[in-house]
């Protein structure tokens, strides 16, 4: 197989080999030949997902205590499930899925 580097597929390498050569997103904007700017704007629910994301991302103290407790209790052998417990937090869960 030879590829000729005339036509369609030379210019796509082109585009291709140009937007990866740049070395990443420039700080100053890209002004176009009529004068306009390109700008990006995030939406305010893309800034609240961000906003939440960033709180998901942070350490819970309080969790990762009751993890730890529940994984001692585990390997001591004593931890114990009630299964109305289990089964209240299924209904639960599968009525909140629903809800959302």
């Amino acid at each position: 197989m030879q590829i000729s580097g005339h036509g369609k597929p030379d210019y796509l390498a082109k585009i291709l080999l140009g937007i990866q050569g740049t070395g990443g997103v420039s700080a100053k904007p890209n002004t176009q030949q009529d004068g306009r700017q390109d700008r990006v704007q995030i939406s305010d629910r893309a800034k609240e997902i961000q906003r939440i994301k960033v709180l998901a991302d942070q350490p819970d103290a309080e969790r990762e205590a009751q993890i730890e407790r529940i994984s001692r209790s585990i390997d001591a052998g004593t931890y114990m499930v009630s299964g109305k417990q289990v089964a209240d937090a299924l209904i639960r869960q599968t009525l909140t899925d629903a809800i959302l």
